[in-house]
């Protein structure tokens, strides 16, 4: 078993790589995301970004670089918003984490075509395993 083991262990660090990796790029997406969700609630309560960053005790150029996706805020920072927002700090992330519409939009003829088969676990799997390593070389 364990010379079994070892020959699992490539795979299963290069699986975890790819977790990493996934991992990283849904944070990479989701960090304009959080920049539009501030926006959202700032006009939702019809203030400018001079009149948020005030009350946040930030600066307006910060503001607009978050709400645009150029930095990344700290925790702190989001907490500091969260309160002129009139939300919790849970709040300010509803929604980043989903797939943007326009990513949704491009899925939905791939998942009719896989709907529209009859697959079962073993063909699933084996899709898995090709649609990974043609992304992983295409990512190359």
């Amino acid at each position: 078993m364990a010379a079994g083991q070892l020959a699992q262990a490539p795979e299963s660090r290069a699986e975890g790589l790819d977790n990493m990796a996934g991992v990283r790029r849904q944070t990479l997406e989701a960090i304009p995301r959080l920049g539009q969700r501030i926006r959202e609630l700032r006009k939702a309560l019809s203030l400018t970004q001079e009149q948020l960053a005030e009350r946040a005790n930030i600066s307006v150029s910060f503001l607009s670089m978050i709400e645009r996706g150029d930095r990344v805020p700290h925790l702190e920072t989001l907490a500091m918003l969260s309160k002129p927002l009139g939300v919790s700090l849970a709040e300010i992330f509803v929604g980043i984490g989903e797939p943007s519409a326009s990513a949704q939009s491009a899925l939905l003829p791939l998942i009719e075509f896989l709907e529209q088969q009859s697959l079962d676990a073993g063909d699933v799997e084996a899709l898995l395993v090709i649609a990974k390593t043609l992304l992983r070389y295409k990512g190359r």
